[in-house]
């Protein structure tokens, strides 16, 4: 007897022999539905794996195309460096030649003083073209037009090559700032996180800083030229000084805040003058002054201000305004009041104005005010303060005039008294300012024509003077 699977077959047969172009073979519907139910099996194994491809995708495509940028932004830059290599060579071997024959022509005349400049200069050419010597004084006035010709030359190179890195690096910083917000967008932390790992990278790239030091400092697209970074006293600010339209360092001279650091890392702060007069103080410029002291004595605050032998009353109030009191203490030897290191000295001469808002009793008959003084010697401008019976605001400007950096305030007594009768007698100190209004300046880089430094000097020890309280005492 026939099994089931063959009657079923035998019945397969017989159906398709019976029913001619009527119906589909019995394993046509099998086959296709184990072809569907693989294609469904796979639909959504597609489903779950897409989303993992498309992350792993999303994840490398960054990472890649970062690299690529940093690739093609790298050989522009090399492209640019090379040609600005070769021109510096062809014009390094220009100026040459045309050394060998200025000094073949000079020998025939046997001057040594005449063919020694050059032949210094072709051996400077040889070993250090970037760093030429100056030209002595002696020098035949051909070699020196020579030299001018050559560093202008060269400098256009040098302004070319820097305009060109410049122009790439601020189209690299736009489109990687751009993709750094994109990136943070769309949740992409990490990734926006390595792009501007590269922006601090490349800010910090030494060709490309000195690209831009040569465009902000060697006078590139019409900006005058750098000459100077000066330090003033007191509030050791410094600026970059550069050449006035005239091609000079004068009190005209525009100037730009350097950020310079304190000892504990804090930026000093910034100057609001504009020109080289403003910064020191010059006379016929408003200077931006330096505030080294200022105290409202209203509370139990002194700022500073130390005093010896001396009776200390805070929040005193007298003729409807509060004080810091004073009065001499019981067996006072030098009774006085000491605050430190706000004046100018000698050896950084300035000019300062020191103003006080007092009251003295008009009752008193042997403390009769209070004075002063730059550290030792007579009250400062030769002024006492001595008005009686209100508030008075009084200031007196003078300059340094010893080498202590000290502000001493003293009481002083009526002609012909003694300290000992002062007995209760006082006087109130309402506030007290001490402004900087001409300084001097030291030097503390100089620039060459590329506005690359040509020399620093960190020591303020070492630095040389380039302005006296408010005046010009050396040339660039």
């Amino acid at each position: 007897m026939p099994t089931f699977r063959e009657r079923s077959t035998m019945a397969c047969f017989t159906t398709v022999t019976k029913t001619k172009n009527t119906s589909t073979p019995c394993m046509v519907p099998r086959i296709f539905f184990i072809l569907r139910l693989a294609v469904l099996r796979l639909f959504f194994a597609m489903r779950l794996l897409i989303p993992f491809l498309i992350s792993l995708s999303t994840l490398a495509a960054p990472a890649q195309s970062l690299e690529k940028l940093r690739q093609s932004f790298d050989e522009r830059c090399d492209q640019a460096t090379a040609l600005r290599n070769e021109q510096i060579g062809k014009l390094n071997a220009s100026y040459l030649a045309a050394l060998e024959r200025l000094l073949e022509k000079t020998k025939t005349a046997g001057r040594l003083e005449t063919a020694l400049p050059i032949h210094r200069e072709i051996e400077a050419i040889k070993a250090a073209p970037a760093n030429l010597p100056p030209l002595v004084d002696s020098a035949a006035g051909e070699l020196k037009s020579m030299r001018a010709k050559y560093l202008d030359n060269r400098q256009q190179v040098l302004k070319t090559h820097a305009t060109t890195l410049g122009g790439l690096a601020d189209k690299m910083e736009a489109s990687l700032k751009a993709r750094e917000v994109e990136l943070t967008k769309v949740g992409q932390i990490n990734d926006a996180v390595a792009v501007r790992e590269l922006r601090t990278q490349l800010e910090q790239e030494p060709d490309l800083l000195a690209a831009r030091d040569l465009l902000k400092l060697g006078g590139v697209g019409g900006k005058p030229r750098a000459a100077l970074q000066l330090r003033r006293y007191g509030d050791n600010l410094e600026v970059l000084v550069f050449y006035d339209r005239l091609g000079k360092v004068s009190m005209d001279s525009p100037i730009e805040n350097v950020r310079e650091k304190s000892g504990d890392g804090k930026e000093l702060g910034d100057t609001k003058a504009k020109v080289l007069g403003e910064f020191v103080g010059a006379k016929g410029y408003t200077v931006d002054p330096y505030l080294a002291y200022h105290q409202v004595f209203d509370g139990k605050e002194v700022g500073g201000l130390i005093f010896y032998d001396i009776d200390v009353t805070f929040k005193f109030e007298v003729d409807k305004a509060n004080g810091v009191r004073l009065a001499f203490k019981p067996k006072a030897v030098n009774p006085l009041g000491h605050c430190g290191a706000i004046l100018p000295p000698n050896s950084a001469k300035g000019t300062y104005r020191v103003a006080c808002r007092y009251f003295v009793p008009r009752t008193n008959k042997v403390l009769s005010g209070l004075q002063f003084v730059h550290g030792q010697g007579g009250p400062i401008g030769g002024r006492k303060l001595e008005v009686a019976g209100k508030w008075v605001l009084e200031e007196v400007v003078a300059e340094s005039s010893n080498d202590t950096r000290n502000l001493l305030l003293y009481l002083c007594l009526a002609e012909g008294r003694k300290l000992i009768e002062a007995g209760r007698e006082y006087v109130v100190l309402g506030d007290l300012e001490v402004e900087h209004l001409k300084f001097t300046a030291f030097v503390e880089k100089r620039f060459g024509p590329t506005g690359a430094p040509e020399g620093e000097l960190v020591d303020p020890k070492l630095q040389p003077v380039f302005v006296t309280n408010g005046e010009l005492v050396q040339k660039p």
